[in-house]
């Protein structure tokens, strides 16, 4: 039985819904849920959760190449139909690396997430564009997290056009991420 990924939206089109259904279909069980808008400055919202670690098979044998340029290319596609009034979208994995995530965690999961806010259409695809070219860098930037961390919140700096770690949220503590370090303030 294959894992559950999720499919969470509002504000998306019936075709945009089922473009990403049936292509998270062909390799996951979907839960797909529309949700009430939570957020005024966005009119639409997509967040899917794939249920395996964020690495080279994810890429290449668990979800493929095809899928995730099929997926990449309706978020894109959504951006830009909706414009200025905005589309935020969350990526997230259960894991990274080589699913071991070693560092006091006990081989536990530690969701990462990839969220693309950005109001600029040129920003939100190079944001969308670049998560997949992350793979390699990904476990040697978070070598070093704190102990207990369940999920792991990248961030996309425009200025520089690249993702970085950005908090670490364990049970009672968010650590930010400054100076190559995790910090609680």
């Amino acid at each position: 039985m294959p894992d559950t990924a999720t499919f969470y939206h509002y504000g998306i089109s019936p075709w945009e819904i089922e473009v990403i259904y049936d292509t998270l279909n062909r390799s996951f069980e979907v839960e797909e849920k529309q949700l009430p808008p939570d957020d005024p400055q966005y009119v639409s919202m997509v967040e899917i959760r794939f249920p395996v670690p964020y690495n080279e098979t994810f890429f290449q044998q668990e979800f493929s190449m095809d899928s995730w340029f099929k997926i990449k290319g309706v978020i894109k596609d959504v951006k830009k139909r909706r414009g200025r009034k905005g589309i935020k979208a969350f990526i997230r994995f259960a894991g990274f690396g080589n699913n071991n995530n070693n560092n006091n965690n006990d081989d536990k999961k530690i969701d990462i997430v990839f969220p693309l806010q950005s109001k600029g259409d040129r920003q939100f695809e190079m944001g969308m564009e670049k998560i997949e070219y992350l793979v390699d860098i990904v476990p040697v930037q978070l070598r070093l997290i704190p102990p207990g961390t369940e999920e792991i919140w990248y961030l996309y700096d425009e200025a520089s056009a690249k993702w970085s770690p950005s908090i670490a949220k364990t049970g009672s503590i968010n650590y930010l991420f400054k100076n190559n370090e995790w910090k609680t303030k």
